[in-house]
């Protein structure tokens, strides 16, 4: 602890300038939440419901509120639209109803594939955003092509991340669309339980943002609201809507059993262990309920957290930090957002083995809060290090985990925040706190602020393994000042890890590093009748040193982003400088191209180059390093795909070429009808390595095979059947040949009560 406070004492300037920089911003902040807001569109109750076929019968929608989409808003800015798009709003006190009519002079050119949900990004669209609780900083977007096929999301104007969206959302609510000689259409049925939204009001007032996506040579983003460019906000800028005086109070409970099968035969060595076989069958419930329409509850007992779908591979030949992989898990999605801070300090995935869980997240007024608790019958965390990190699990230690989020609205342009998460076993435990600002000084200028502290204590196995010590604890900081409008972008941020703070709940790579980055560029934009969309050139200059001063390295670079025709866009740089490495500085340049195309409907291309000089980080030396990345998604007819994802790496060292790798993700799918598909997925590994230029042992060539053939069913994101079988092997140097190390044969469902 003497330690810790020394240390703290040594950069006086962080905690004194805190408390003044909030206290400066508080101030200087707009009050806005005493405003009173213009109400655009009044939502009529109906006591009769339409049916959700796509089609615009006679008198269903009669009385429904129409609104029409006249503003293009992208790529072009706040001119009329291309086409004609009128909408229609209505509620029933149970559900909210949203129709889009969108004509189209070209009908033949619209895009729209059959595809799994949330597979639909790329075609003819239509969305519906919500701010339900009218707080300008989250909410809820549901999206479908001309086929119905559905996306949701969830946007969070706060802490959302780089496009401000968590896709991993799912709702359950109807769709269906229709394509007709004069265009297409689109109905949408959202049940208010899946919302949440302010308890006790008379009337509920949301903000609304009401949008069609126009593919042909480039995307046309059509809207009911015009945007200011010079704002740093999306939320703030939505017209607003009132309506829902007659809401019928519902149970609001969702019980979700759960039944898993799996039969495996494995043999972790081929040459010399003979098949073992296992079956396992699971049984498990969920349970979500609404308290109220803006706190929910969630609950989980012997849950199915197996992952049915495989995650995209990933190269890892070259590298010292571990790869990061999404939540994919029903339980920790469900308002997965409440616990969002600038670093990711909760990242569920580490929770890999619970036999229950319960969860609370709501907003009630300005005060957002979540909590969740879970056990985990295997603990796995990331340590992290100066120039690497490790994959760690405790051995047959059972762990409890805890985590709490809250927020404060102070107004519209302050939230301040704390974080809290707690995992402990026998002889282990990891405690972090976090404080937390997001404050808005001007249109387009945002500062974010974390203060983190964690203590942590090791059992004997992590001290001796990972050579950890047994009880540690430290500081993390980061500082964030961002500005964008129009023309210009630039920001400056600052982060530092102290060498003994630990996240072990989640995603923490690298610790005992100040990092300072600062970048800058403009934009250069174009109107109608141009082949091109946007130009942004900007430059970046960053410098790390650790925690004791010494210099960690430094980089300087410069890149262009170019939008084009075939909805094109190119992305390409360079950047030199100087890193440290295991008592070495090195010199790197890096000369970097990513492109994308869509030359028609149905077809993505895209590559993404880089060469340069890297390290080789197992033997501690110079390297000349080339990669190449092309990938495909090709779509024959409605029902039919073909992912291709490829990634080549080589890397040459004094002596000659050190190793050569191919890493191929290939996916076929069939896609029948919304509801039901049938995928396979090929990856391949092959890795050619020079021994005599290795510091140690390396195998000369080793291949690894996965696939999997899978068949879903999928009514809904709750209501799911999959049966599918999976298979691993390798080669090295031992043998001649793949072996296959597993074989199993696995099925699940589920249904939402």
């Amino acid at each position: 602890m003497k330690a810790s406070v020394k240390r703290l004492q040594s950069y006086p300037y962080y905690i004194t300038l805190l408390p003044l920089l909030i206290n400066l911003l508080f101030i200087t902040a707009t009050y806005a939440t005493s405003q009173k807001q213009a109400i655009n569109y009044n939502i009529p109750y109906s006591e009769s419901s339409p049916d959700i076929d796509g089609i615009i019968s006679e008198g269903e929608w009669e009385g429904a509120e129409l609104v029409y989409l006249d503003n293009e808003t992208r790529p072009s800015q706040n001119i009329p639209a291309l086409v004609d798009t009128e909408v229609l709003l209505m509620e029933d006190g149970s559900n909210f109803y949203v129709a889009f009519i969108a004509s189209d002079p070209e009908p033949d050119k619209i895009r729209a594939f059959f595809s799994d949900r949330d597979g639909c990004r790329d075609d003819d669209l239509v969305t519906v955003v919500i701010d339900t609780f009218n707080d300008e900083r989250r909410a809820f977007e549901f999206s479908a092509n001309p086929l119905g096929v559905q996306m949701d999301a969830i946007c969070d104007d706060v802490s959302g991340g780089f496009d401000g969206k968590d896709s991993s959302w799912n709702s359950i609510w109807d769709s269906s669309g229709t394509i007709s000689d004069t265009g297409y259409v689109v109905e949408m049925k959202i049940p208010l339980d899946q919302l949440r939204f302010p308890a006790g009001l008379d009337r509920q007032t949301w903000g609304i943002d009401l949008l069609r996506s126009y593919p042909r040579d480039k995307r046309h983003e059509l809207s009911n609201n015009t945007k200011d460019y010079d704002l740093s906000c999306y939320l703030c800028q939505l017209k607003k809507a009132e309506g829902f005086s007659n809401l019928e109070q519902s149970r609001n409970l969702r019980i979700v059993p759960t039944l898993t099968s799996t039969y495996s035969k494995t043999r972790p060595n081929p040459q010399t262990d003979d098949w073992e076989s296992s079956t396992k069958l699971d049984a498990g419930v969920d349970i979500r309920w609404g308290i109220n329409q803006d706190f929910y509850l969630n609950a989980t007992i012997n849950p199915d957290f197996s992952q049915v779908e495989a995650d995209v591979a990933e190269l890892d030949v070259n590298n010292t930090f571990s790869i990061f992989y999404p939540e994919r898990r029903e339980f920790f999605l469900d308002g997965a957002d409440y616990f969002n801070s600038y670093a990711n300090l909760v990242h569920t995935r580490n929770i890999s083995s619970p036999g229950y869980g319960i969860k609370l997240t709501g907003k009630r007024d300005v005060h957002t809060y979540g909590f969740f608790f879970a056990d985990d019958e295997t603990t796995n965390f990331v340590i992290p290090g100066n120039q690497g990190s490790f994959f760690a699990s405790l051995e047959n230690k059972k762990s409890m985990n805890t985590a709490y989020r809250y927020r404060l609205d102070v107004n519209r342009n302050i939230n301040l925040g704390m974080v809290f998460t707690d995992r402990r076993a026998d002889d282990y435990s990891n405690t972090v706190i976090g404080f937390d600002g997001n404050i808005r000084v001007a249109s387009s200028d945002n500062i974010e602020v974390q203060l983190m502290k964690s203590v942590s204590e090791y059992p004997s196995y992590i001290q001796e393994t990972f050579g950890q010590k047994a009880k540690m604890d430290d500081y993390a900081y980061k500082i964030n000042y961002d500005h964008h409008d129009n023309e210009w972008t630039w920001w400056a941020r600052y982060s530092e890890y102290g060498d003994d703070f630990r996240a072990d709940m989640g995603f923490i790579t690298r610790v005992d590093y100040r990092k300072i980055d600062i970048s800058g560029g403009h934009n250069w934009r174009f109107g109608p009748g141009s082949k091109f969309n946007r130009i942004f050139l900007a430059g970046n200059y960053e410098k790390s040193y650790d925690e004791a001063g010494n210099n960690l390295g430094e980089e300087a670079g410069i890149r262009i982003n170019i939008e084009g025709p075939m909805q094109s866009f190119m992305f390409m740089g360079y950047s030199q400088g100087e890193e440290y490495y295991n008592g070495k500085f090195f010199d790197e340049y890096n000369i970097f191209l990513f492109g994308h195309i869509r030359p028609r409907a149905g077809l993505d291309i895209g590559v993404d180059i880089k060469t340069g000089d890297s390290i080789d980080y197992f033997n501690t030396r110079s390297g000349r390093v080339f990669s190449f990345s092309p990938q495909i998604e090709w779509r024959v007819g409605k029902h039919f795909k073909m992912n291709l994802r490829h990634n080549y790496e080589k890397m040459d060292v004094d002596g000659g070429r050190l190793y050569s790798t191919n890493l191929t993700d290939l996916r076929f799918t069939h896609q029948f009808t919304i509801r039901s598909s049938l995928r396979i997925t090929v990856q391949y590994s092959d890795t050619r390595r020079n021994q005599s230029l290795y510091t140690f042992y390396m195998d000369s060539r080793s291949k690894n095979l996965t696939s999997q053939i899978l068949y879903n069913y999928k009514i809904n994101p709750q209501t799911k059947f999959f049966i599918g079988y999976s298979d691993a092997g390798f080669q090295n140097d031992e043998m001649d040949k793949i072996n296959k190390t597993n074989r199993t044969l696995f099925t699940k469902c589920s249904y939402a009560w």
